[in-house]
């Protein structure tokens, strides 16, 4: 993974004219007012063996993701997006503010998700809801061809409720669910297309997207994920 950033970084020639902060969408950059840019992205998550013992030793959950995010005034702007990993869903919705210092800039933001699974194979009929919050600070630095965002991100969670053939099995509210960080690169791949390429590190004690293998022990674990992402 590192070496593919390192050599679509260091390998484009004849792109640096393109702005790339413009072209950059995870990127906190100052939007412009009523300025609308949205991405698709693809997450690999690598699971805690003892989190799937169950089931095999490793299991990726590939999480298909389309998110936007539109221009306010003053520095604001409102983001959402939406995931799934075909059994389970996730609708997110929020805001951020920046801060620009030339090729630096500053973002804090809070989201609010709602989510919801549904598994009725492999000998499970189990559902899954629950709300989150997400406060995020933001540093993104614009290099001549490239993006560089680092994201630190806390998760909070308001509400979970699972059942298991119609009986609520967990109920649970107001749960610190943990952190990530995430380290993300958005450069031009082929003309004024755009690709992000990055990593995000979770130390989380609920992982929603594997909520169907996932034990409800009172721990945390850490979950890397690899995301890959095309700003249409």
């Amino acid at each position: 993974m590192f070496s593919l950033l390192i050599t679509l970084v260091f390998t484009q020639k004849g792109l640096s004219q393109l702005n790339v902060v413009e072209g950059s969408f995870v990127h906190p950059s100052i939007m412009e007012l009523n300025e609308y840019k949205h991405e698709f992205s693809l997450l690999l998550a690598k699971l805690p063996e003892d989190a799937i013992e169950s089931t095999s030793a490793w299991i990726y959950a590939p999480l298909f993701t389309y998110s936007a995010k539109y221009g306010l005034p003053v520095g604001f702007n409102l983001n959402g997006s939406f995931s799934t990993n075909i059994i389970t869903y996730e609708a997110r919705a929020g805001g951020q503010w920046g801060y620009n210092l030339d090729r630096i800039t500053f973002a804090v933001g809070f989201d609010v998700a709602y989510w919801y699974g549904k598994l009725n194979n492999f000998g499970f009929n189990s559902t899954a809801q629950g709300w989150q919050g997400y406060f995020n600070l933001n540093l993104g630095i614009a290099f001549e061809k490239f993006t560089l965002t680092l994201r630190g991100e806390s998760d909070y969670l308001f509400t979970l409720t699972q059942t298991a053939d119609d009986i609520v099995t967990t109920s649970s509210k107001n749960i610190s669910a943990g952190a990530s960080f995430a380290i993300l690169i958005e450069q031009p791949v082929w003309k004024d297309n755009y690709m992000t390429l990055g990593v995000r590190f979770n130390y989380s004690k609920f992982y929603w997207p594997a909520w169907a293998v996932f034990p409800s022990w009172d721990r945390y674990f850490f979950i890397p994920e690899v995301i890959i992402g095309f700003v249409l």
